[in-house]
């Protein structure tokens, strides 16, 4: 999205476990994620890819932190990587069942469109 708004930032994602594949995720995205972004005709193209654990480099490389949930990932965040902890930007969209699918994606496309107003001032 930022490419389309003519921004050079680029957008990736890590998770907070050691080992990301204990989650089992069915694949990079879930369906519900994939619908949502056809709705909004966002093109996918060969970046999507499985979950990765963050490593110390991606902290060092970030120049932007953002979490989703302050309370699932703030605990998980202070004791693996306390250096970084005051970096962390969290955005409140609450993972199932806290919040369901929809207002999830809702929240988080309004927060990305009012990342994008910020870069671009």
């Amino acid at each position: 999205m930022a490419y389309a708004h003519s921004l050079a930032w680029r957008a990736d994602s890590r998770g907070l476990a050691p080992d990301i594949t204990v989650f089992r995720n069915p694949g990079p995205l879930s369906l519900y994620t994939r619908q949502h972004l056809a709705a909004l005709d966002v093109k996918l193209g060969a970046a999507v890819r499985d979950p990765r654990s963050v490593q110390p480099e991606d902290w060092a490389k970030a120049q932007r932190i953002i979490a989703l949930s302050r309370a699932e990932h703030q605990p998980m965040v202070e004791r693996d990587f306390p250096a970084d902890a005051a970096r962390v930007e969290y955005w409140e969209v609450g993972d199932q069942p806290v919040t369901a699918p929809a207002d999830a994606l809702e929240s988080m496309t309004r927060a990305v469109h009012d990342l994008l107003d910020a870069l671009r001032r």
